[in-house]
């Protein structure tokens, strides 16, 4: 699974730590294992705040991803995926419907990567068990080789994210599992959410940066079902101010 991740996520450097943050400022999130608490993460945590500069992003007008560069928001919940052979999966959940997620490998933060819950269905058992297992292999189902998104914003505006998991010569590819583990600030213990989930790609028009999708069904052990599609986009770390 390491190696599909590293070829899904692309790596991007997660950019040089801010030097005013100290040792001391590093800060283990409840619910995340002892294992990472060495990890510079920019003293995210949860119940803290964050601001996130995402300025650039607004001279593009194909982006469908949008963002208030000016606003801390609260970080009510913690997400954490081992995904295993040193690498993890840590999510930050923000209080404006977004979240943040650290790529960790072996101790270090490789990249960040903030995303937008952009639609949410929620779906019966049955409907969930046919789009995790691909018994309708509709053409923007999870799994395909391509998937349409229209514009929240703009009215008209499709845009078209391909796949980077999986076979590129294949239809439809498998989602990938993930299981997550999630603290709210509003819980004294953990709750595991399973994510099926595929993960597609595509050029931000007149920029050099990626949007991404990606694209989740979720059962939260708990009798919901929901699909989930979310946009994405890059984020440095020096853009990253935690309180």
């Amino acid at each position: 699974m390491l190696n599909t991740l590293k070829a899904l996520f692309r790596a991007n450097p997660a950019g040089g730590s801010k030097e005013e943050k100290s040792a001391d400022a590093r800060s283990i999130a409840p619910g995340l294992p002892a294992s990472l608490a060495h990890v510079e993460m920019q003293g995210l945590r949860l119940d803290g705040r964050v601001k996130i500069q995402l300025v650039g992003l607004r001279a593009y007008e194909d982006a469908l991803f949008c963002w208030d560069d000016e606003t801390y928001h609260h970080i009510a919940a913690v997400g954490h995926v081992d995904l295993g052979q040193g690498a993890h999966l840590v999510r930050f959940y923000l209080d404006n419907d977004t979240w943040l997620q650290a790529n960790i490998e072996h101790g270090r933060v490789v990249e960040y990567k903030l995303f937008d819950f952009y639609r949410v269905d929620h779906v019966s058992d049955a409907e969930f068990d046919a789009v995790v297992n691909g018994a309708e292999k509709r053409a923007d189902a999870l799994g395909a080789q391509q998937v349409d998104i229209s514009s929240t914003q703009v009215a008209g505006k499709v845009c078209t994210f391909k796949r980077v998991w999986g076979d590129t010569g294949s239809l439809w590819s498998p989602p990938v599992l993930f299981e997550e583990e999630v603290m709210t600030t509003e819980t004294i213990a953990s709750r595991q959410v399973r994510h099926h989930a595929m993960l597609y790609e595509r050029p931000i028009a007149g920029s050099d940066r990626l949007e991404y999708l990606l694209l989740s069904a979720e059962d939260d052990g708990e009798g919901s079902f929901m699909v989930v599609h979310n946009i994405g986009v890059d984020v440095a770390s020096v853009d990253i101010d935690a309180l």
